[in-house]
């Protein structure tokens, strides 16, 4: 039962944390980009728990692959577009890559994560964190991989080809039914999975 809880805890923060470093860098630069929007809207950046998706975590916390609520962006050219677009899949790139770097190099992995007298409970709970971070972000890497209009694919094809954006826009809806049924059948999970053991 402990180590059930242990799973469920880290599974949530560990949404949190890559839900909130996805989305936080492309709001900054999206401020940095746009110096003259109104300072209560920049303001609005920093409240963190606005990146945090209901739907998208229960998917983070049941599957290890869900989605966050991206900032509202008002944008107008075709380069911030590509730019956020690129920074959003970088940002969740990072951080596969400095938690898989930790959990193989700093801490190390127990394949089992099975509390026993050889590990503390917190680095149980470390390790959890660590590989539900890796796990969560490489699965919502892929996530975004899928051409949805508020999606990092979406705005990289919104910076590059206008029309090719509306095109996907007339399809959003038929385009997240595929992503949450490749969701639900852990698809998006197993693939991620794979990732990760290929680096361990």
């Amino acid at each position: 039962m402990k180590i059930q809880l242990i799973s469920l805890l880290a599974a949530f923060v560990a949404g949190g944390i890559v839900m909130i470093l996805h989305e936080f860098p492309k709001a900054y630069i999206y401020n940095r980009l746009n110096p003259n929007q109104d300072p209560k809207r920049k303001r609005n950046i920093y409240k963190l728990h606005h990146y945090i998706d209901p739907i998208g975590m229960i998917l983070c916390i049941t599957n290890q692959a869900g989605f966050s609520k991206p900032y509202m962006y008002r944008i107008k050219d075709k380069k911030t577009n590509f730019i956020l677009g690129i920074t959003g899949m970088l940002s969740l790139l990072t951080l596969f890559l400095v938690s898989m770097a930790i959990l193989r190099f700093g801490i190390g992995v127990n394949s089992e994560l099975n509390y026993s007298e050889t590990i503390s409970i917190y680095e149980l709970i470390l390790q959890f964190l660590l590989v539900y971070i890796a796990l969560i972000s490489i699965s919502m890497f892929i996530v975004n991989l899928f051409p949805i209009s508020t999606f990092d694919m979406g705005l990289c094809i919104a910076g590059k080809s206008p029309a090719k954006y509306f095109v996907i826009i007339q399809n959003d809806y038929f385009i997240k039914m595929i992503l949450i049924l490749a969701i639900l059948f852990q698809f998006i999970t197993r693939f991620g999975a794979l990732i990760m053991t290929s680096f361990l």
